[in-house]
């Protein structure tokens, strides 16, 4: 049986982090189809001269590491002290459950 403090933090991570996730992984893949086919990367402020095979390739090779990892951090960074609250906030109202019986 779950405790209140993991449906907590559950509830957090699929209305919180999961749509996070979802929106850092479009933002990933939209850099990297900008890289293949040229334009404007969004939030890069690099402006890519149309269609380029090896530039797309060493974008995807390359940097999509590093921009996935970053993202991971910037995941990691929002997500960690949202759960942690969420847990401490459960474990204080259980604990008062607790003595109230």
């Amino acid at each position: 049986m779950e405790s209140r403090s993991e449906r907590t933090t559950n509830t957090l991570m699929l209305i919180v982090g999961i749509p996070l996730g979802i929106l850092l992984l479009i933002w990933t893949v939209w850099i990297t189809i900008t890289a293949f086919i040229g334009g404007q990367a969004p939030f890069f402020f690099l402006d890519f001269d149309g269609f380029n095979l090896i530039r797309g390739l060493f974008w995807l090779i390359i940097v999509d590491p590093i921009v996935l990892t970053v993202a991971y951090w910037i995941f990691m960074l929002l997500m960690l002290p949202l759960i942690g609250l969420a847990a401490g906030a459960s474990a204080i109202a259980n604990r008062k459950h607790i003595k109230e019986e």
